[in-house]
């Protein structure tokens, strides 16, 4: 901070000059910004009060008065040509005026006020980094740059300018030149690895951070990136070496914590990621977040009322209505379906899309516990409100099946495949409803063709078309897709119509092999089963 300001003029506060002082502040007020910035720059004028001068040129700026705010901003820095405030946003009007030359100057004078490398390449970085025109924002940073060859912080903002412009090659080989001239700075290093990342380079730039990391194991930010840039390629368990290490120098460290519990969570090191979240919400920090995610870990362990408690405790966040819909579930799973649907009718939905998200997780809890005609209500309710929605669209022709009402399910998947003609499950789904509930066999074939050559990789479309070509009776390139969607999941409908089929081309005991290695891991399967009773009489 300066230790006194610009010396102020001796202006009489007169009638004239009090009134459009009030006229200027209420028309600010009532969000009258023309008549706002025309009584400031008057005023500015009049008097020549850095102050008033000050507030009429971040006005016309807030305003994007460019031309105003310029002319405003010149006057200031010549009332108090050592503001740094002023320098920058003159600077910076410059830029977006594309005078380069006097925006170099000010730049000079702006830069002078740092006290080292760190604060001058902020103050940098804060000015150009926000020109929306980055190349004009590099061209200033380039010019300076040629004046001061070997500052650090010049070649440390061109490299990240160059960066944020598109210009990898420039940007690497600015960055190689400062750190020719300072190897350890941290920051640089890290912005080299980053550079190497968006050039599509992730093998260079984790061999080299791993190096600088090996080199300088002491240096925690350097650990940090690191494994941040370990999870980025999908390396979790290396990644959390990398965070664990970090917490063992700085145990209190909140981000590091919270990272490594996430990273512990997903290679489900369930108890070190509980420690991890634990530690942080004991300490009341990040409470919303971390009691999702304990929630999360005991519904894990099926400790259902405990992760109902810890989702009861999320209050905010964008975690809040993901905990208030599992919660729901976790009432429903324990046979409280009064209590889910409660919770859900309770839960605020901020948006469109969070009451979406309500209705359709009301509609699975009552779907699977075959409440299928409230599952309908609930879902026709929802299409008033967003009538055409594909999901609610999508679920209600689910629920229809079940209810029997085919007629309903083809009017709800042909609304959506109107709209989107490659809707992949609706195709699907249509297809093989036809092939299975009517007559209508050659119409199912084409859906699942289509449906098949968009994703001819899913099971689901496999055993669907398996169905269909078994209904049209060429049982052997049924049996052919069946066994292709057996060998990508072993699903226990998929077994009952792949048995059904061997059954009928007579190999009896194949087909018994088959439902009955579906019943030892779905034993509950109600297709098997069914399919079982048609055949084994």
């Amino acid at each position: 901070m300066r230790a006194s300001g610009p010396e102020l003029p001796d202006v009489e506060l007169t009638p004239e000059l009090l009134n459009d002082l009030f006229v200027a502040e209420v028309a600010l007020q009532r969000g009258e910004y023309e008549t706002a910035v025309e009584y400031y720059t008057r005023l500015a004028k009049q008097t020549a009060d850095p102050r008033l001068v000050e507030r009429a040129t971040r006005i016309a700026l807030f305003t994007r008065e460019y031309q105003a705010a310029l002319e405003l901003g010149r006057q200031w820095i010549e009332l108090d040509p050592t503001n740094a405030d002023a320098g920058q946003i003159l600077t910076m009007l410059q830029v977006k005026a594309g005078d380069y030359s006097a925006a170099l100057e000010s730049l000079e004078l702006v830069a002078a006020t740092a006290e080292d490398d760190a604060s001058r390449y902020l103050m940098m970085i804060r000015l150009l980094g926000r020109e929306q025109d980055k190349d004009a924002a590099l061209e200033v940073m380039q010019r300076y740059l040629e004046r001061h060859p070997d500052d650090n912080a010049a070649l440390f903002a061109h490299a990240q300018l160059s960066l944020r412009a598109g210009k990898l090659q420039q940007a690497e080989t600015t960055i190689d030149r400062l750190l020719v001239l300072d190897p350890d700075w941290t920051q640089a290093v890290i912005l080299r690895a980053r550079i190497l990342q968006a050039d599509n380079r992730e093998a260079a730039a984790l061999d080299y951070l791993g190096q600088r990391v090996r080199r300088n194991g002491d240096d925690m930010e350097l650990r940090v990136q690191y494994g941040r840039m370990l999870v980025d390629v999908d390396r979790p368990n290396e990644a959390l070496e990398q965070f664990r290490k970090v917490l063992k120098a700085q145990p209190e460290n909140d981000d590091i914590l919270f990272a490594a519990g996430l990273v512990a969570l997903r290679v489900e090191l369930i108890d070190e990621a509980r420690d991890y979240f634990l530690r942080l919400n004991d300490r009341a920090v990040r409470v919303d977040e971390t009691g999702y995610y304990l929630g999360r870990i005991e519904e894990i362990k099926e400790n259902y009322d405990r992760a109902i408690r810890w989702y009861s405790s999320v209050s905010r966040g964008e975690n809040y209505l993901n905990a208030q819909v599992r919660s729901a579930l976790l009432h429903a799973r324990q046979g409280d379906v009064d209590a889910a649907r409660a919770l859900l009718h309770a839960a605020q939905a901020r948006t469109p899309g969070q009451q979406l998200r309500l209705y359709l997780a009301e509609g699975e809890i009552l779907r699977d516990v075959g409440h299928y005609q409230a599952a309908l209500d609930v879902y026709d309710h929802a299409l008033q409100g967003a009538p055409g929605n594909t999901e609610l669209l999508y679920a209600r022709a689910m629920v229809a099946e079940k209810l029997g009402r085919i007629d309903q399910l083809e009017r709800d998947l042909l609304a959506i495949l109107e709209r989107e003609p490659d809707h992949v499950d609706a195709l699907n789904s249509l297809g093989y409803t036809l092939a299975d509930r009517t007559d209508r066999i050659d119409e199912a074939y084409t859906y699942v063709k289509r449906a098949l050559e968009l994703e001819p990789d899913s099971f689901y479309i496999l055993d669907s078309m398996g169905w269909v070509l078994y209904r049209q009776g060429k049982l052997d390139q049924a049996l052919e897709y069946l066994q292709r969607a057996m060998n990508k999941n072993a699903d226990a409908e998929v077994a009952a119509h792949l048995g059904e089929v061997l059954w009928v081309k007579g190999d009896h005991d194949g087909a018994r092999s088959i439902w009955q290695q579906a019943l030892e891991t779905s034993p509950e399967s109600t297709a098997v089963r069914n399919t079982i009773k048609r055949f084994e009489k």
